[in-house]
């Protein structure tokens, strides 16, 4: 649509449409890949085969070859993110949460163990809204689901494809378990409580499988044991302390043996040895075959910051993997000297928070390192970049990139901005840092990088990153909203914020860029709009799509001073406001995501956007939404959900006749 064509249809705009709009099946956007995400649920090892839940999926790595392990399958994805898995017989059962009050199982078949297969997938164990799952486990031929809302539920595994579930007797679970495992009749589940200064262990009975009850409840200190790791008759807490707890007796917890270690959060037990990792540095080694007499047997220099789970692959390997997205194979054969012999990444990350193109290829923000560039295809990452940071994960924790010419610039909210040197793109190079805590969004124009935050007082400031080396802030002032996404266009600022109470915030606010280093608030507008999350800027027609948490709106900002509302399509979101919705635009199209539907807008007539397609997503509201100018494809980054590559059928530009459709990736 023409510059003259867009005034002519704003001039007819005396009426914009409905608030709301009824509910419809439109034809579904086409997801074409979806990769990484958390690893929250256990990892599950079938003999050289071992399936890792990230985020919706189940990936499957061969690793007959340990030294050289290779990721072969991933399935289709379950409701929502996995938080939890088990195993029985040839099936395998991951339980999914959403935020929004929905949870589920998923079925997996394991008859060919080299391509899990999603047989079923299903939320109906409970009609309320309020669903927490927070574990299962299969025990005694039975499911068993934990529901922090809810209590224990009981599956029938008659039908080992379609469980049946009842709910028992038990109608609470009051701690949100992080570790759940059977041996036998009993169920040990372990997790912080809500306090998180102490670590509750409950043993359930469940000799009667469809009548559980709660056998016995214990507390440990929760710094001396950040975690406690569950064996038959035994309990390994592993924190600032190592302590051995004597469990044979369920209905006592006595420690026996315990010793000051280097702080860590997890561990691995092995046969005779325990490993334990996540805080400091490396693996350490520890010999708990005398439960009385714990002893230190050795050490290995590795980074695992986030370590997150560990399995033994038999007695000879362990594989331990890490939320910096490493797969670490560890040789143990001997323990005291274990040795690292191959290091694999997650595709896409395991918490992906923002993306940008660089000569074709994406770049992802990894928030516990830096970034990543990916495989256009596969999103295989090319090269990974870790940035200069204190070795804590909240002192990284990256938000989001900009990418201008050969640079991408980085927005860490523990740490400021980094610039970094794409020209070998196999190797990306650090340039320089900016200490700005709390960074959450930024846009860069030219040598300028103009960057919000909320933490600790909102501030708006800009920094002159000329010379990357020694980036310096020019100019800052408050804010009164929370911003949520800033983007320079036409020499102006356009910043997405919260309606703050008591404040007159909420909706986009502009700035004018006539001095670059001096931006002047022009226009404030939030018209019907609440909390505005996220926009995308069309500088060519002076257009701003808005993602309100009603629903989309469509701003003229041809006199960025006056911007006018020029269409909208609201969504009622019902009771949960707070979705954090995205947006994004290409041409005559615009995407709308919060965490029920990624939705297509035909919006040629920008003061009557027409939706076209919807797409069920996973009850989870997405980091980032982005359209690749180029190749048209749009990725919907979900954080723990991962990275979802949607096709989409491009007009021409201009309009007219649909382009072509993007090819389906088929490598696994």
């Amino acid at each position: 649509m023409t510059r003259t064509l867009l005034a002519v249809a704003l001039l007819s705009a005396f009426v914009l449409p409905p608030a709301a709009h009824a509910a419809s099946s439109p034809e579904p956007v086409k997801l074409d890949l979806i990769r990484g995400g958390a690893v929250t649920g256990e990892l599950i090892v079938d003999g050289r085969y071992v399936h890792i839940p990230t985020g919706r999926v189940l990936a499957t790595w061969d690793y007959n070859v340990p030294t050289a392990p290779q990721r072969i399958a991933s399935t289709e994805p379950a409701g929502g993110p996995i938080i939890s898995t088990t195993r029985q017989g040839q099936y395998l059962y991951a339980a999914w949460r959403g935020s929004d009050g929905i949870s589920g199982v998923a079925v997996y078949s394991l008859a060919n163990p080299a391509a899990p297969k999603l047989v079923a997938d299903t939320h109906d164990y409970n009609d309320a809204d309020n669903k927490f799952m927070v574990g299962i486990v299969a025990a005694n031929g039975h499911l068993y689901l934990f529901d922090n809302n809810h209590g224990l539920y009981v599956g029938d595994l008659s039908d080992p494809a379609h469980p049946r579930f009842v709910r028992s007797a038990i109608e609470t679970v009051p701690v949100q378990y992080t570790q759940i495992k059977a041996f036998g009749n009993q169920i040990q589940a372990s997790g912080r409580t809500w306090l998180g200064t102490e670590v509750a262990l409950h043993v359930y009975d469940v000799s009667n499988p469809e009548a559980p009850y709660l056998l016995s409840a214990h507390q440990v200190d929760g710094f001396d044991s950040f975690s406690l790791n569950l064996a038959p008759g035994m309990a390994i807490g592993i924190g600032n302390q190592l302590s051995l707890f004597d469990t044979s007796d369920p209905s006592q917890m006595v420690r026996r043996g315990w010793m000051d270690v280097p702080p860590a959060t997890r561990g691995a037990r092995v046969g005779s040895y325990f490993y334990s990792f996540g805080w400091g540095d490396g693996i350490d080694v520890w010999n708990v075959g005398d439960i009385d007499h714990p002893q230190s047997a050795g050490h290995l220099d590795i980074l695992t910051l986030g370590g997150r789970h560990a399995a033994g692959l038999g007695t000879t390997n362990l594989l331990l993997q890490t939320d910096t997205d490493l797969m670490h194979t560890i040789d143990i054969r001997t323990p005291g000297k274990p040795r690292r012999t191959a290091t694999g990444w997650i595709p896409a990350g395991v918490d992906a928070r923002d993306v940008a193109m660089y000569r074709g290829k994406p770049v992802l923000v990894q928030p516990n390192y830096g970034l990543t560039i990916n495989d256009a295809v596969t999103l295989a990452p090319l090269a990974r970049f870790e940035a200069r940071a204190p070795f804590s994960l909240e002192d990284r924790s990256f938000e989001q990139v900009d990418v201008v010419g050969d640079r991408a610039y980085l927005a860490a909210w523990g740490a400021g901005v980094f610039a970094v040197d794409l020209t070998n793109p196999k190797a990306p190079k650090e340039l320089g840092s900016f200490p700005f805590w709390g960074a959450a969004v930024m846009d860069v124009e030219s040598h300028y990088a103009y960057v919000a935050k909320w933490t600790n007082g909102g501030l708006f400031g800009v920094l002159d990153v000329a010379n990357p080396a020694d980036m310096k802030l020019v100019w800052y002032e408050g804010l009164v909203g929370q911003p949520y996404r800033l983007k320079v266009a036409n020499g102006h600022a356009f910043m997405a914020e919260s309606a703050e109470p008591g404040t007159t915030s909420g909706g986009v606010r502009i700035y004018d860029l006539a001095r670059p280093d001096r931006p002047q608030q022009v226009a404030h507008i939030n018209q019907n709009c609440g909390n505005a999350f996220d926009l995308s800027v069309d500088a060519e027609l002076s257009l701003v799509y808005v993602a309100c948490q009603n629903g989309l709106q469509i701003l003229d900002v041809s006199n960025p001073a006056k911007p006018v509302v020029a269409g909208r399509y609201g969504i009622d979101n019902g009771e949960f406001v707070f979705q954090f919705q995205k947006v994004t635009h290409r041409g005559d199209r615009a995407w709308y995501a919060d965490d029920r539907n990624l939705r297509e807008f035909d919006v040629s007539d920008p003061t009557k956007p027409k939706q076209l397609k919807a797409t069920s997503l996973a009850h989870r509201s997405p980091q980032r939404l982005f359209a690749d100018p180029n190749s048209g494809r749009v990725y919907l980054l979900g954080g723990e959900t991962g990275v979802h590559v949607f096709s989409t059928t491009l007009p021409r530009p201009g309009g007219g006749d649909p382009g072509t459709k993007l090819p389906v990736p088929s490598r696994p």
